[in-house]
């Protein structure tokens, strides 16, 4: 690592623990509060979230500029709260919190753990999306999830510290050694939760809103080559730090199908799970993400 980069590095680790510490002084409601206000009125100042902005226009065209504003400054309160609540994260997971979170249609996936089975539990950037693993962790749910590596190794090195303590699921990196690990707890009869909202350039292509959108095929693929069922769940923040997890029926191969063809079908059928959900609660997506092939956008007028 060249200096300047190592120099850059501790310098965003620092102001992460500085963030950490300032919202950790305070109890999990009230830095819930106080990063959402903040929030709200630092985010939809900073030059990025045009393309928020562009991304709504582009996925939801029948939405007026009012419309489209109003969902970036709730998602920039969604998004500040969530910060704010890594500070607290290993209270979500205390049991005398449980009441913080309310699994909805867990029974399912209860039922297929207690017949030593496991499966494969997929979701998006919704609310907060590191409640998913704690709330499988609350439904005795054991496994893995996967992860992106952060570009700061100090800041990657925290966050996989910090997920471990309280989840106490096993950290699977994208890429090469993590799919050998992604095998061997599906052989294990294991649960393994990952978000399938991000863009993968050398993933598969789908449609998403009714764009092009590469999508990562790993779900659909180890479903077919394993026969192991995919639990779509939705995160909704209920109010403040307060949220509900609802988990759908499974998607599962077809026997006798064509696996290319099984692939692509479950893989858009995870992409219209994931645009449903987002229509539902447009405000609660992470809209930062640079989703869909690239394509001329027009900046939207804010009015």
């Amino acid at each position: 690592m060249a200096r300047k980069g190592k120099f850059l590095h501790l310098l965003e680790y620092s102001a992460l623990k500085v963030t950490v510490a300032f919202f950790g002084s305070m109890n999990v409601d009230r830095a819930s509060d106080v990063g959402g206000w903040l929030g709200r009125r630092i985010g939809p100042r900073l030059s990025f979230t045009n393309r928020a902005r562009n991304n709504i226009a582009l996925a939801m065209p029948e939405l007026s500029a009012e419309e489209r504003e109003r969902i970036v400054v709730d998602m920039w309160d969604n998004l500040g709260r969530t910060i704010a609540e890594y500070a607290h994260l290993e209270v979500f997971a205390r049991p005398e919190e449980r009441h913080r979170i309310d699994v909805v249609h867990a029974e399912t996936l209860r039922a297929l753990a207690a017949s030593d089975n496991g499966g494969i539990v997929i979701s998006g950037h919704f609310a907060n999306w590191e409640i998913l693993p704690v709330a499988m962790q609350f439904e005795n749910l054991e496994g893995g999830e996967v992860y992106r590596h952060a570009n700061n190794p100090y800041v990657n090195k925290w966050m996989i510290g910090l997920r471990e303590r309280v989840t106490q699921a096993v950290q699977v990196p994208k890429g090469g050694p993590g799919a050998r690990t992604l095998v061997k707890l599906l052989r294990e009869d294991k649960f393994v939760a990952m978000l399938v909202d991000q863009k993968m350039n050398d993933g598969i292509e789908a449609k998403l809103f009714g764009h092009r959108a590469m999508t990562t095929g790993a779900p659909a693929g180890l479903a077919v080559r394993y026969n192991a069922p995919i639990f779509s769940a939705c995160v909704e923040r209920v109010k403040g730090a307060h949220f509900r997890v609802t988990v759908y029926d499974p998607i599962t191969a077809r026997p006798g199908a064509d696996a290319f063809e099984d692939v692509m079908r479950i893989t858009q059928e995870l992409n219209d799970f994931l645009e449903a959900r987002i229509r539902e609660r447009p405000h609660e997506w992470l809209w930062l993400h640079n989703r869909w092939t690239k394509q001329r956008q027009t900046r939207p007028r804010r009015r």
